[in-house]
């Protein structure tokens, strides 16, 4: 999900992992016979088994794979460390043989996810991808903080790992793909401006800059508490007022007179603000907020020609998509590529979540997923000849 990053980085923490249950990921045979894809999956409520029903486009999570569960076809998990510009990173790749095959990268959203992310690498790889994940910074065996970077931070992690795999003897180097969700969408197309990118699949993907897309997520995150219109529109002036003076076409001073009148307000803690801040923060805090605050996607957008597919939900509460899928649409037309799908979901999130109001908590598990959710990219994939093994 895509956090508003002042609010994020109030307090500068590294996550780690928990100790996690051991999960074969791959294909399972529950009690009644359904076909379901499972794995592990770590995020900052601890670990967890993660799985979808294909056929019903039903997703749940369990402490543990049930009793009942039978395994009928597993992927199998090479772990490595790869060296980045801000310390190592950990990594893995999924893969359900030896040949040679596309993969596909996985780009986390802005939050404190490991490499352990569910469904998607069972997915994925039993219908012919290989899938490489890595440790957020901060978790797993990553070094740092996810909370103190930003999209061009996390794009040179991205091409780090795709250095390290693309000699890989399972992986064709030829085509290398990028999975991004949320927060994600900023970075993967960073990374197809600097690698030889094969294809992008895009699950939420701003094309707002980040301040913009910030505000946005406050307006949201405020109405949806319940607070009235006046209250709604200082939230949103307060924060712009912060962000202008990050970005430096503001002041501090006025963004300090305004988040001091907003002093006990609710929708302070409702945003994750913390009450008396130093504004401005200091220089090490400051730098960290500009990187994980302040980025323009468009001098990327407008040079990325590779194949890709962006998906969006109508209701999106963290991406103003009836803004940024025209916006998106318009920067790739502009850097001329060829093969752009965009497809928009009534009645979705921002996860692709079925909901009446695009919130996540209005659903209740088992969560329900748009109706083509789990082969919508893999067609998308087999209509380019990216899921037979390399010749």
């Amino acid at each position: 999900m895509i956090v508003p990053a002042p609010l994020a980085l109030a307090v500068l923490v590294a996550a780690t992992a928990p100790s996690a249950p051991p999960v074969v990921p791959g294909a399972y045979a529950d009690e009644s016979g359904r076909t379901l894809y499972a794995a592990l999956d770590i995020e900052s409520d601890g670990p967890q088994v993660n799985w979808i029903d294909p056929k019903r486009q039903t997703v749940g999570v369990t402490a543990e794979i049930p009793a009942g569960w039978r395994l009928t076809q597993r992927i199998f998990e090479r772990r490595t460390t790869v060296q980045a510009p801000q310390g190592p990173l950990g990594v893995s790749l999924y893969y359900l043989d030896d040949r040679k095959r596309a993969t596909v990268i996985l780009i986390h959203g802005n939050d404190p996810q490991t490499r352990d992310m569910g469904f998607l690498a069972p997915l994925y790889v039993l219908n012919g991808v290989n899938v490489v994940t890595y440790d957020q910074r901060g978790t797993g065996e990553s070094a740092g903080s996810w909370r103190d970077n930003g999209p061009i931070q996390r794009a040179a992690d991205v091409e780090a790992i795709y250095d390290a795999i693309a000699s890989d003897p399972r992986v064709d180097p030829k085509r290398i793909g990028l999975w991004a969700f949320s927060n994600g969408g900023w970075t993967a197309p960073i990374v197809a401006t600097q690698r030889p990118i094969a294809f992008m699949l895009l699950i939420g993907a701003p094309a707002s800059t980040l301040q913009a897309n910030i505000e946005y997520e406050v307006a949201q995150q405020v109405q949806r508490t319940g607070y009235d219109d006046a209250q709604i529109a200082h939230a949103v002036k307060t924060v712009s007022a912060l962000l202008a003076a990050l970005d430096g076409t503001g002041r501090w001073e006025t963004a300090k007179a305004l988040y001091e009148a907003s002093a006990g307000q609710k929708w302070l803690l409702a945003l994750g603000l913390r009450p008396n801040m130093t504004l401005p923060p200091p220089a090490p805090v400051l730098e960290a907020m500009r990187r994980a605050d302040v980025f323009d996607p468009q001098p990327f957008l407008v040079r990325v020609t590779v194949p890709t597919l962006s998906l969006y939900g109508e209701l999106d509460r963290a991406v103003d998509v009836a803004h940024d899928a025209p916006q998106l649409q318009a920067d790739f037309k502009r850097a001329g590529m060829k093969d752009l799908t965009i497809k928009v979901y009534p009645g979705a999130g921002h996860s692709l979540f079925l909901s009446p109001t695009g919130y996540r908590d209005d659903a209740k598990p088992p969560w329900r997923l748009v109706p083509d959710y789990s082969t919508v990219t893999i067609d998308w994939l087999r209509d380019r000849g990216l899921l037979e093994p390399a010749t």
